[in-house]
Formats: C-alpha cells, sequence, structure tokens
C-alpha cells in the first residue's frame, strides 16, 4: 500500500503518514489504532512489532466495524479523544509544512461552521470561559489558536503571542488581519485589504506586513486561502 493510499484511509496527508514510517513523529496509541485496520494487523503490532502477528480477513472486518477504528472526534477537530466540548484548537504552525500542507477535514460553510482539522496539526485545546466565547459571538470548536511567529506583523503582534481566529470568517470583508494558508502548508498571520475595484473581473487581495521591512504582495482572492479572521490577541504587555 502507497502512503498516498494510507493516508486517504485514514483521514491524513502523505506528509504525515511518511513522518511516522521516518519516526520523525512519535507514532502513540492513538495513531496506532488509526492506522492499523488499514493494515490488516492489529494496534498493538504496531507498537510492539516484534511481536506482531497478522489479522485475518475475518478478524480485519471486525476491527474496521469496531470503535477503535471510527475517527476520534472532540469538537470540530478530529484525532483527540476526551476534550471537553468547549474546547478551542491550538494548531502547530509548522506541521503543516512539506507536502500535503496543513489538512483540513472539513472546510465547514463560510460564515457559519468553522473548518475541521486534522489531529496531527492540533498541538493543544483552550477552553475559553463562557464570557469571552459570548464576546466573540462564537462557539468554541469554530475558534483555533494560532502562535505568532516572526516579526513580519510587528509591532501590531509579535513573536510569542497568540491570536484567537474565527474560521467561520474567510473573505477579506472588511479589511483586518486574517490567518492564511502559505505556500509550504502552513499558517501566517497578515493583513488584508481588497485593493480592487467592485467592478473589476477579478478581486485582488493586498497581502500585508505591518512591519514596514516586509513589502506588500497583491494576489487574487482565488489564490489565497483564508483560514480565518483574527479577533483577539493573547500575549506579554509591552
Amino acid at each position: 500500500m502507497s502512503q498516498e493510499s494510507l493516508a486517504k484511509l485514514a483521514g491524513t496527508s502523505q506528509a504525515q503518514i511518511d513522518r511516522l514510517e521516518k519516526g520523525q513523529r512519535k507514532l502513540t496509541k492513538e495513531w496506532a489504532m488509526r492506522l492499523s485496520p488499514h493494515l490488516g494487523i492489529d494496534a498493538s503490532d504496531l507498537l510492539f512489532p516484534d511481536k506482531a502477528r497478522h489479522l485475518d480477513s475475518e478478524e480485519v472486518a471486525s476491527t474496521l466495524g469496531s470503535s477503535a477504528a471510527k475517527p476520534m472526534t472532540v469538537g470540530s477537530e478530529t484525532g483527540r479523544r476526551g476534550m471537553p466540548e468547549d474546547a478551542s484548537a491550538q494548531l502547530d504552525v509548522t506541521a503543516g509544512m512539506g507536502g500535503g500542507g496543513l489538512t483540513i477535514i472539513n472546510s465547514g460553510v463560510p460564515g457559519r461552521s468553522g473548518m475541521t482539522f486534522a489531529g496531527e496539526h492540533v498541538r493543544d485545546y483552550w477552553r475559553l470561559p463562557g464570557e469571552v466565547l459570548a464576546a466573540l459571538g462564537l462557539k468554541a470548536r469554530d475558534v483555533i489558536i494560532v502562535p505568532v511567529q516572526g516579526d513580519s506583523m510587528a509591532e501590531t503582534l509579535i513573536e510569542g503571542d497568540f491570536v484567537f481566529v474565527d474560521t467561520r470568517h474567510r473573505l477579506p470583508s472588511p479589511d483586518g488581519v486574517y490567518c492564511l494558508a502559505d505556500e509550504f502548508g502552513g499558517i501566517v498571520v497578515k493583513r488584508l485589504e481588497v485593493a480592487s475595484h467592485p467592478r473589476d473581473e477579478e478581486v485582488v487581495v493586498r497581502i500585508i506586513s505591518d512591519n514596514p521591512k516586509h513589502p506588500p504582495k497583491d494576489r487574487n482572492l482565488s489564490e489565497i486561502q483564508i483560514i480565518g479572521r483574527v479577533l483577539r490577541r493573547f500575549g506579554v504587555v509591552g
């Protein structure tokens, strides 16, 4: 079985399967349970290969039908178990680097429901107080938390800040700060402004770094993937 085929069956990316195969990412119990049915072996065989044995066809069918083989869902994220429904996912901004990119299981309905991300890109969970979510007008499952890296958005945002992102809001209207998928499959935070005229055939978006050392870039809206709009930041007061 190819990495691409296994990734499709397991609901993940080829890049993630490659990292697991090379030992660049730890093979956890959850990953073993998720992958083993599609390989025709028991989860313990992946965790303890010295004692591995292959399952027969009836055992494979039984395992695939068991709860252990079903996708594990928490709120709007997959791949984690036992987290509260009112938790929001903190994404690993570098987890999408390389082939396959950031795995979005379900893009939701813009304006109504947020995105679903593969569990391997979820680094942790934040449980926000009810009054905070009410002030944002959001449900926990529609919010992601993203750490800021680099200095491209200084002084608006500095490295080490965390931003709260509404993944339902995926059009650059109004102008503001948004999270985007970059060309490597990671996430970047930039200021977006619509640069085209309403009567223009193609919507052109200006991608701006608040740090003047980084020049702005113009891209067609169809060429960028907006993850969501930044609503709040959590960071150190200067």
